[in-house]
């Protein structure tokens, strides 16, 4: 036999192993598994007027594993950790474990097509609205509910049409949430299910430029005596130009919320709608003005039938700055919804408000991410490993996510509320300094109870890099919580979460840290355990193992 025939047959065998181990292999180079171990000692001081002046001292154990998957199609992520607390005082001694995981993913089935979405996690979240900022494992642990969520979603959207062009999602998410006595908290038990659609113009339309979207959404709260919670709207304009940028609108509009009760026999609904006729100055998609007559016609005594100037404006000033805005009426009265954006290279900022009528399950399933920069996946984030995107529309990527620099405050009561929400954030990055300052402004009406309630929110967190290993972070978080109602707690509580560090990394794994904190609260809404006012003053040393 030839040499060359020695070297075929050999070749033969050796090429099917290799393309056998190829798809092992690039599924390997595609998976990114990162660990960690968190081992922290934690002094605390709690003055209170309930419980008094006393010290505790706890270690903390918290093991993390993370994984990201990437490809050209899909994008997954998955981020758990258990968190163990042994804790001792002058009087006994406890230890207690919280396990907590959150995933996404993300597969693009048809490129530019059709694309499905999962997500979901369990996590200790607080069910005391009061107690906003200041409720975390080590201080009104009592006030927490493990809550479960999953969401699936579908996205399909043609967008590549001439004339016409359309979009359309449904979605389907459930929401379990432990029962908490202590706090007086039944639990959570719901599923929802959405579905929404538009249609609109293409590039082609000149003369007629149209839009039509609608959306139904059904709540079923297994709960207490509360039934089904179902929601529907659309609407629609036409512009017909017929000066330059001149053009006549007409506009539609209707809104449905129903909500029943745990056996169905009782039913509540409010309904609006709406119709309208006006001028359009439009001098392309993303800029154009328009103002409307309207006559509404309503069901609630208090709405009635009306005439309203209606507003609809979108502009946008340069590539950095746009404003989009919204002024009409819908069953409760006025409304209004809006965004500005404003970035430059080293700087995002953001300023939007909605008003929307909603429940605990809705904001537990479809979250609001209240960030602009972007962080590593998982629950260890810290601005110093973060950065700013090239865009606000950025979409984060195998092994990130939204940097939350600070979460709503809600109830975990599944009750029907008018929910209006201002958010205003300013995000800086250049060099060695990122911070991100935040206020927020929210109130919740509810609609089936005497209860009013305002939450007014602002802080910082910042980050600065003394040298390449060694970082200083501090973050300081105040919250003003007023409640007004017959029946529940009613007053205020005025919230302050704050804290400075210093942290020093060895080498590539290791990192230690040291922290001192304070969480203070003041006013007259006693739901805490250690009253109405405390100040809880912490000091914390911490090492951290990360294997990659």
């Amino acid at each position: 036999m030839s040499p060359i025939s020695k070297r075929v047959r050999l070749a033969a065998p050796l090429s099917c192993v290799m393309l056998g181990t190829l798809p092992a292999m690039s599924l390997a180079n595609q998976v990114k598994i990162t660990a960690s171990a968190d081992a922290d000692v934690i002094v605390q001081n709690v003055d209170s007027d309930s419980q008094g002046e006393g010290t505790l001292n706890t270690l903390s154990l918290k093991p993390r594993f993370n994984a990201a998957y990437q490809s050209r199609t899909f994008l997954g992520n998955f981020s758990g950790a258990l968190t163990h607390l042994n804790r001792d005082n002058n009087d006994n001694s406890q230890s207690d474990n919280y396990a907590e995981y959150s995933y996404s993913a993300n597969w693009l089935a048809i490129e530019r097509l059709l694309s499905f979405q999962a997500s979901g996690g369990i996590s200790y979240r607080n069910a005391n609205a009061s107690n906003f900022l200041v409720s975390d494992f080590l201080a009104n642990e009592q006030d927490l509910a493990k809550t479960q969520t999953n969401r699936i979603a579908s996205n399909l959207t043609m967008e590549q049409g001439d004339w016409v062009r359309a979009s359309a999602s449904v979605s389907y998410a459930k929401v379990d949430s432990e029962q908490n006595l202590t706090a007086g908290f039944a639990g959570l038990d719901s599923t929802s299910s959405s579905a929404r659609a538009s249609l609109r113009n293409g590039d082609e339309a000149k003369i007629l430029i149209w839009s039509v979207t609608g959306g139904y959404q059904n709540t079923e709260r297994n709960t207490a005596a509360q039934g089904d919670f179902v929601s529907q709207d659309a609407n629609g304009y036409l512009d017909t130009m017929l000066l330059g940028n001149w053009g006549l609108r007409l506009t539609a509009s209707h809104e449905s919320n129903e909500v029943s009760d745990v056996t169905g026999s009782e039913t509540y609904v409010r309904e609006f709608d709406s119709y309208g006729v006006g001028l359009t100055y439009r001098q392309s998609e993303n800029r154009y003005l328009s103002v409307t007559a309207n006559q509404s016609q309503s069901d609630l005594d208090e709405a009635g039938d009306d005439t309203f100037v209606g507003i609809d404006l979108r502009w946008a000033f340069s590539p950095r700055t746009s404003l989009d805005a919204r002024y009409g009426r819908r069953f409760y009265g006025e409304s209004a919804s809006g965004a500005l954006n404003y970035n430059t290279k080293y700087l995002r900022s953001s300023l939007s408000y909605s008003e929307d009528i909603t429940n605990s399950s809705r904001l537990l399933s479809d979250p609001i991410l209240l960030g602009l920069l972007v962080c590593p996946y998982g629950d260890n984030a810290t601005l110093t490993a973060c950065y700013l995107p090239d865009n606000l529309d950025y979409t984060p990527q195998s092994g990130e996510q939204v940097f939350v620099i600070n979460s709503e405050n809600f109830e975990l009561d599944d009750n029907i509320v008018l929910r209006k929400s201002a958010n205003g954030q300013v995000n800086y990055q250049f060099s060695r300094l990122t911070f991100g300052l935040f206020a927020q402004h929210t109130e919740e009406d509810y609609l089936d109870q005497d209860r009013f309630r305002t939450t007014m929110a602002a802080g910082i967190n910042a980050s600065f890099s003394v040298g390449q290993h060694t970082h200083i972070n501090a973050s300081v978080r105040f919250a003003d919580i007023e409640q007004q109602s017959a029946t529940f707690s009613n007053g205020n509580s005025q919230n302050t979460n704050a804290s400075f560090g210093l942290e020093r990394q060895f080498g590539r794994y290791l990192v230690s840290s040291l922290d001192v904190s304070l969480v203070k609260k003041n006013g007259d809404l006693t739901d805490s355990y250690f009253g109405a006012n405390y100040e809880d003053r912490r000091l914390t040393l911490g090492i951290r193992y990360t294997y990659e």
